[in-house]
């Protein structure tokens, strides 16, 4: 009776044991699906004000634009619409656009660059638009796609003088890249908004994100993470903690701008701060009175044209 017992007690432990496994795989799973699948974004979605929504329009209409693909380092086929600049110029803008969007998010910033004469090239991001992709990198694997787009630059024009100019996750992707190494053809770059590091983002997103759990018990935010990460190295095979552009600045000789909204609550304000300290690269930066995340350009659009120009004077000045 005795040894029944024993086993009957360790076959409910053994049970025990796998339903708490099986439930942590269930809360790993649904925190990847909701965080690193890729989502279209709704059309009936605003933009921050109308700047951006005249920029998207724009960008939409793709009136003179070229069509362009490469293959990534993995396999992928990636997407970009490029605009053509001013003949016998040799200025060129990398505009990388954020999470769950595309490339027409960034049409107020390459129009801009266009309107001054320069050729623009707006790639859709790994996973979104027309780029392949079944997940999110936050910038970990975008950092060498933004290489692979800057070598398709050399070689249609090896004489560009190229800015990288990213916003939220594509400001991540565009530090990320900086961090290694560039062809000299990149000049300079402008973080608009990115985070200190993925893992800083979801412990900050998990609060919001814990609402949406299929269970009542209070998870702290670090264990959620967890569960992501390694969620994320069985399907993604990468770690996200190395999708940390706080650590890449550090190592980055780009000059570089960073601008970051005041009143930014998806990505903190906070962390533009981190970021400028521990970049030891030529830098400045602009903090956007009143702007919220990933609006800034559209907050004020004297206030930052003026940084970016006053920024690119020492390193794209003006023709």
């Amino acid at each position: 009776m005795k040894k029944k017992t024993t086993f009957g007690l360790l076959g409910l432990a053994a049970a025990g044991a796998a339903g708490a496994a099986g439930g942590w795989n269930a809360i790993g799973n649904y925190l990847y699906n909701r965080t690193m699948i890729p989502q279209v974004r709704d059309p009936d979605e605003e933009d921050a004000n109308p700047v951006q929504t005249a920029g998207r329009e724009w960008a939409r209409k793709r009136e003179g634009f070229q069509e362009v693909t490469i293959q990534a380092m993995d396999g992928l086929i990636l997407w970009a619409a490029m605009v053509p600049g001013r003949e016998g110029c040799h200025r060129w803008a990398l505009c990388m656009h954020g999470y769950h969007d595309t490339y027409e998010s960034m049409g107020a910033i390459a129009r801009h660059y266009n309107d001054m004469g320069w050729h623009v090239l707006l790639p859709d991001q790994r996973g979104h638009g027309q780029s392949e992709g079944d997940y999110v990198g936050w910038g970990y694997d975008e950092r060498l796609d933004i290489v692979g787009w800057v070598n398709w630059i050399v070689r249609k024009d090896p004489d560009a003088e190229i800015l990288l100019h990213g916003v939220s996750m594509g400001a991540a992707s565009v530090l990320l890249a900086t961090g290694g190494a560039l062809p000299r053809q990149v000049k300079a770059a402008i973080s608009d908004c990115s985070y200190t590091s993925i893992e800083a983002e979801m412990r900050h997103m998990m609060a919001a994100i814990k609402e949406e759990l299929p269970t009542r018990l209070p998870i702290p935010s670090g264990l959620m993470f967890s569960r992501l990460r390694k969620t994320a190295l069985r399907r993604a095979r990468f770690d996200i903690r190395d999708a940390a552009p706080v650590e890449a600045v550090a190592n980055s000789k780009t000059p570089t701008l960073f601008i970051h909204g005041v009143d930014d609550n998806f990505v903190p304000a906070s962390m533009m701060g981190t970021l400028y300290q521990a970049a030891r690269c030529p830098k400045s930066f602009l903090w956007m009175p009143g702007a919220g995340h990933a609006a800034s350009v559209g907050a004020n659009e004297a206030l930052y044209w003026t940084a970016v120009s006053t920024f690119l004077q020492d390193y794209l000045p003006d023709e």
